[in-house]
Formats: structure tokens, C-alpha cells, sequence
């Protein structure tokens, strides 16, 4: 009996397989659970179609598989088989053995929505699969992603050869954008020559003597955070009077303040963000901003981001703090702030992850190296250089002249108050 039994359920099985009953199962329950996930997310969109506050974020369904509709990278020359680099001054992909240049098409990132804090906080979004390595500085604790025809056996912020290859990148989510070089290697030489002319207290032979380091062109991380603020408050308000008998006139209001803000930038590298340096050179223009696209990473590094979306939120609020202060205080025409109560609130909460260009290099002066930095977009630039005691002294002798006048005359009026009185 168990025999026949059996023999029948392999016999059934049989015919499932070969009519397909089993697959035609399955895919009228895939449809079923696709549908009611369409009227799903058609009801969270019907109802969600208000301005909310991101902290009351509704539960969203968490994506547990990266995502990605990116083409694997490609960075070989079809004519000869040499590497393929961007060049800012054509804006197309160059090879650097044959000079074939590769024409591809960007996007203007203006529509690219970006992240949202519960995305940030849950790890959720399109991962990257196109980098070939994540390669860790263990001098400067640099993190960089690089493809194949951008590494080198040097780290581009501190030149140590201590870098090793950590993994891959499948683990850190793709950028939403990227600002391309927008100056080249080329005009960023001609750039740090007329920079180092001008110097002040340098060297004469400063410019004969001086050997720049290669030029390394690399891609920086930012987070650009996007958002409304609706703010209710209620205070007490001054403005200052006129006249000898001036007073502060105050006046109680309370109301709401409504603040759009854009493009509020910070610095996604633990190392760069404590980088005086770094600050001079930083002032990128992020409307040029374009979609990401990996091939405008070819020929250059990439720094990941060191410093979550998430922690740099915390810091982004208490800028937009005192933003939305100042703002109240010029909706009041106050010209000080006796008491404010105030509640601030953001929607619309998104974050864009934004690669930025600059150019790190550093030149040599009788054995000794001074660091340079130029922005890749705007071509400002910040640096160190040597100077000349010869030239100095005459400055140090002009102030310490100064001084010891200074001096002698106020011993000759403390000795002698009556003279001038």
C-alpha cells in the first residue's frame, strides 16, 4: 500500500513537472502578493501626500538584498586596450596610450531625491558594485574607493605607502550624485605655478628650486541635506531706540516660521572635517552637480564616506538651529532676543550623498615637503611654503622698532604726566 503510494506521488510529481502546474502555482501567488503590495504602496502615497515631520516617519517595508541597476565598469579602451580616464578639459573619456577619446552622456542631478533619515539609519539603498577596491590608508586612516587605473602604491592625502586592500565595495551605498573635475590636471599645474609666484616671504629661487609631487586628482564626500523647516515659536522681541535717551522697546509675539533650506553642506571624511585646510578650498557650487556616473571616477580616487549620514544629521540640526533663530529674529525686525520658545521641525527630510573634486599634490624644497590643495571646480587653492629669514628679518626689525617706540614714549608719559597734560 505505501508502495503504491508512492509510486503515485511520483507519478503526480512527473506531471506537475511536466506541464509546469507547480511554476504556474507559484507565479499566480507571486501576482496575488505583487498586487496587494501595489494597492499597499498605492494607499501609503494617496495617504502620504502631505508634508510630514521625518521623525514620524511611518514604518516602511526595509529592503534586506542590495539594489542596484548599475552596469558593471568598464574602463578599458575598445581601440587598443589602455586605461580610460576622464579629462576635464573635453569632458570625455581619454586614452592615454592610442588618444582615443570616449563620448558618454550625463544627467543634470537637480531631480535626484537622495536619501531620507530612516534609509540613512537603516543601512537601506543602492549599493555599489562597480569600484574595484576599497583600499585603507593605515597612516592617515584614509578610505578610498578606486578603480583599477587610479591606484597607485601612494595615499593621496599623506603619501605613505602603508595602504592595504580592505574588500570590495558592495557594502556602502552609491552616491547621488557627483560634482566631475571641472579643472584639469594641465590648468591645475599652471595654477599652483603662478600661486607659488606670488608667496609672500618665500624664497627668490623658490620657484626654480621647488619640485611638485604628481598631482592626484580625488573625489571627496559630502552630505548635502535638503529639507522645510515649519518652526512655531513664541517670544519676547527688542528693538533698539534712537537718541540720547534711547531705550529698548520690546513686544510679545508668537507665530510660525517656515524656512526652505538647501544644499546644506558638511563634510563626510572624519579626517578632512578637522582640516583647516580643507575649509579654504571647499566652496563647491553644487547646482553643477550630476547624476552619478562611474565614468567620471575613471583616472581618479574616491574617498568614502567616514562619517555616517545619521551623525552628520545631529550635527546639520544645530546649524539649522541657529538658522531658523536668525530667521525669526529678521521676520521680527528685533534687533535682540529677550526669551524664545520654540519648536523646530523638518520635512521633507532628504540627504544626498555628493562626491566633490580637488586636487591634492605637494612639492619638495631642499628636502623638505609642503602640502597643496586645489578645488577641481573652482580652482581655488591653499598650501604651505617655505620662507626666507633674509626676508623676514627686515620685517622683525621694522616691528620691533615699533614696539620699543611705543614703549619709551609711555615711560615718558608716566614719568612725566604733567608735560602733557
Amino acid at each position: 500500500m505505501a508502495k503504491d503510494k508512492k509510486d503515485a506521488t511520483t507519478v503526480l510529481d512527473v506531471i506537475k513537472s511536466h506541464f509546469g502546474i507547480d511554476r504556474m502555482a507559484e507565479s499566480r501567488a507571486e501576482r496575488r502578493s505583487a498586487l496587494a503590495q501595489e494597492q499597499r504602496e498605492k494607499r501609503r502615497v494617496n495617504s502620504g501626500s502631505a508634508s510630514f515631520v521625518e521623525t514620524d516617519l511611518p514604518p516602511i517595508q526595509i529592503v534586506t538584498e542590495p539594489v542596484s541597476n548599475e552596469k558593471a565598469y568598464d574602463n578599458k579602451c575598445p581601440a587598443c586596450g589602455g586605461t580610460l580616464a576622464f579629462n576635464p578639459a573635453t569632458g570625455k573619456l581619454s586614452c592615454s596610450f592610442c588618444g582615443r577619446e570616449e563620448f558618454f552622456r550625463t544627467e543634470a542631478a537637480e531631480h535626484e531625491k537622495g536619501y531620507s533619515l530612516y534609509e540613512l539609519q537603516n543601512n537601506i539603498g543602492r549599493r555599489l558594485h562597480s569600484v574595484d577596491k576599497v583600499i585603507v590608508c593605515g597612516s592617515c586612516g584614509g578610505n578610498f574607493l578606486a578603480v583599477s587605473s587610479a591606484i597607485t602604491s601612494l595615499c593621496p592625502y599623506c603619501g605613505s605607502n602603508s595602504i592595504t586592500v580592505a574588500g570590495n565595495s558592495s557594502d556602502t551605498l552609491e552616491p547621488t550624485g557627483i560634482i566631475p573635475f571641472k579643472i584639469g590636471k594641465e590648468e591645475a599645474q599652471d595654477i599652483f605655478k603662478q600661486w607659488i609666484k606670488g608667496r609672500r616671504f618665500s624664497p627668490t629661487d623658490i620657484v626654480k628650486d621647488s619640485q611638485i609631487t604628481d598631482l592626484t586628482g580625488v573625489y571627496v564626500p559630502y552630505w548635502v541635506f535638503d529639507c522645510d523647516t515649519i518652526t512655531p515659536y513664541e517670544g519676547k522681541f527688542g528693538k533698539y531706540g534712537s537718541g540720547e535717551d534711547s531705550y529698548t522697546e520690546y513686544h510679545l509675539n508668537s507665530s510660525v516660521c517656515e524656512m526652505p533650506v538647501r544644499n546644506l553642506t558638511f563634510v563626510a571624511s572624519s579626517r578632512l572635517e578637522k582640516d583647516s585646510f580643507w575649509k579654504v578650498v571647499s566652496n563647491f557650487d553644487m547646482s553643477a552637480m550630476q547624476k552619478y556616473d562611474t565614468n567620471l571616477l575613471a583616472g581618479f580616487w574616491s574617498e568614502s564616506y567616514t562619517v555616517d549620514g545619521p551623525s552628520t544629521w545631529q550635527k546639520a540640526c544645530v546649524k539649522l538651529t541657529d538658522m531658523i533663530r536668525r530667521q525669526i529674529k529678521a521676520n521680527e525686525n528685533a534687533d535682540v532676543i529677550a526669551k524664545l520658545d520654540m519648536k523646530p521641525q523638518a520635512a521633507n527630510l532628504r540627504a544626498k550623498y555628493v562626491l566633490a573634486p580637488i586636487w591634492i599634490t605637494s612639492f619638495d624644497y631642499h628636502g623638505k615637503k609642503y602640502r597643496v590643495l586645489i578645488n577641481g571646480q573652482t580652482g581655488d587653492i591653499v598650501g604651505t611654503w617655505p620662507k626666507s629669514y633674509k626676508k623676514l628679518v627686515p620685517v622683525f626689525i621694522i616691528i620691533g622698532a615699533i614696539v620699543i617706540m611705543e614703549i619709551i614714549l609711555a615711560l615718558v608719559i608716566y614719568t612725566n604726566p604733567n608735560v602733557y597734560h
